[in-house]
């Protein structure tokens, strides 16, 4: 066992953790079944009765109860009208018949996936190991998916989605043991499973098949990546953009795994990817997800907990990405340059670089950074034997995607009305969000103004990664 900022590790504890009496377990599975049964009479009486209902109209008649319910409970003074740093007990708010009727609809809406999970934290002394953990919080609120659906350059980013989902300001976000939801929604799902529920007619959550990963050295087309996973088939297709529940896992052993093994961490982000591929839209059917650049470094997190997922990495040329990269007021502040300050990665690059930190200037710590990204791309590249794919960015990059990424690599079939759209999308400016543009080509414009400071720092450090990349067997041009 280990417990992070507890500095206790050892097995004392595990039984007791584990162990609960034969009498409160059969209280509870009796409850709990009473509970399922009740959940899914509160989903069909929020679907009503009409075939076209959506899970949007889900959602609405969801928000219209518990508003209600939170203005009942302010006038009692029970104190549920505001979930802001309240923990629901969502286990006992199930299997209590006297729990508060708020906290329970709280707990159904998770359980029935209108509610979606946005963001993971972990307490103090928070536990993680090979097949559990604990201390580890999860947050949800109803996601409206549908403003990414129907113009994904205009919420290119998970950020985008929760700021314009109603229900999913600070005070409305349902706080949970993450753990504790998790195994109470696997409960969920199989009790559906094995009482042959009709998912039609219950709107019984789906679990989505998650077909490809977008992993990516950053500002190298990735937003595009994402944009179009999503407009292959917007109906049928759910894409997470850097959205934040992932990296807290992947990150949570530290770049080394100092802090817990690449297992628990595997353990945790399983969990996470589980709940967030619990879909309320029966029309929806595969999942994708483009992950944070950072993660890059932990790649080998996601490959032990999706051993047959297919995944790629975005990366461009070292000039070109060092260009995007410093593109800010201060040079300093740029996220390539901030990161040598806390990473053991790149301190140990610069160890076996011979260079002293004091020596190195802002342009080179970001070419620094950039290439541990790159070198751990093509480690994971190489292990995972074919089941990742490297891409270089450039001005025709959809066209790799569409002829070659998601046919081939991801398996995912595309109709001449899906290639349309992906067309469509991929001529306007990814990080459109709102603004008029179409997108322009910059690798000519960038390579002309590159100061000699990013030319000689991307070649020193950059450079033989890059080109590690462009020779690799599993590099997409080679295949």
């Amino acid at each position: 066992m280990t417990i992070i900022n507890g500095g206790t590790k050892g097995n004392n504890g595990r039984s007791a953790r584990r162990t609960t009496t034969k009498k409160l377990k059969l209280e509870q599975k009796l409850l709990l079944t009473l509970g399922c049964c009740a959940t899914f009479l509160f989903i069909r009486y929020i679907r009503h009765d009409n075939s076209t209902t959506t899970a949007s109209l889900g959602r609405q008649a969801m928000s219209m109860r518990l508003g209600k319910l939170k203005e009942a409970d302010k006038k009692n003074h029970k104190g549920g009208g505001n979930n802001s740093g309240r923990m629901l007990q969502i286990r006992r708010a199930m299997t209590d018949p006297n729990y508060d009727t708020y906290d329970k609809l709280l707990a159904q809406q998770i359980l029935s996936a209108q509610a979606n999970l946005i963001d993971v934290s972990f307490q103090n002394q928070h536990m993680m190991e090979e097949d559990d953990y604990s201390g580890v919080i999860g947050q949800f609120c109803p996601l409206n998916f549908q403003v990414q659906k129907e113009n994904p350059p205009d919420s290119p980013m998970f950020r985008d989605v929760v700021s314009k989902s109603d229900g999913c300001d600070g005070e409305n976000v349902i706080t949970v043991d993450l753990k504790e939801a998790v195994t109470l929604a696997r409960e969920f799902d199989a009790f559906a499973t094995e009482n042959e529920f009709d998912a039609a007619y219950y709107n019984v959550p789906n679990q989505l098949q998650l077909k490809g990963v977008v992993f990516h050295e950053s500002r190298c087309g990735s937003t595009l990546a994402a944009n179009t996973m999503m407009a292959m088939n917007p109906m049928k297709h759910r894409v997470y953009s850097e959205s934040s529940p992932p990296i807290a896992a992947i990150k949570a052993c530290g770049e080394l795994y100092e802090n817990c093994s690449v297992e628990a961490g595997a353990n945790l982000l399983r969990d996470i990817i589980y709940m967030m591929g619990r879909s309320n839209d029966p029309n929806e059917e595969k999942i994708f997800f483009k992950f944070q650049s950072i993660t890059t470094r932990n790649m080998d997190t996601f490959r032990k907990a999706f051993p047959e997922t297919p995944w790629i990495y975005l990366y461009r040329e070292p000039v070109e990405v060092m260009m995007s990269q410093l593109n800010v007021p201060q040079m300093r502040m740029a996220n390539c340059v901030r990161s040598h300050t806390h990473s053991e990665m790149v301190s140990r690059f610069v160890a076996r670089s011979g260079y002293r930190p004091p020596d190195l200037d802002d342009e080179e710590w970001c070419a620094i950074h950039l290439a541990t990204l790159c070198e751990s791309a093509i480690m994971n590249l190489n292990d995972a034997d074919g089941l990742g794919m490297a891409v270089n960015y450039h001005k025709d990059l959809v066209h790799d995607f569409l002829d070659t990424v998601f046919p081939k690599h991801f398996n995912v079939r595309l109709d001449q009305e899906a290639i349309d759209r992906v067309i469509k999308v991929s001529g306007t400016y990814s990080k459109n969000r709102g603004r008029q543009g179409e997108f322009k080509a910059d690798s000519e414009e960038k390579e002309k103004k590159a100061s000699d400071g990013i030319r000689e720092a991307s070649s020193l450090f950059l450079e033989p990664s890059f080109h590690t990349l462009q020779d690799s067997r599993y590099n997409i041009r080679n295949r």
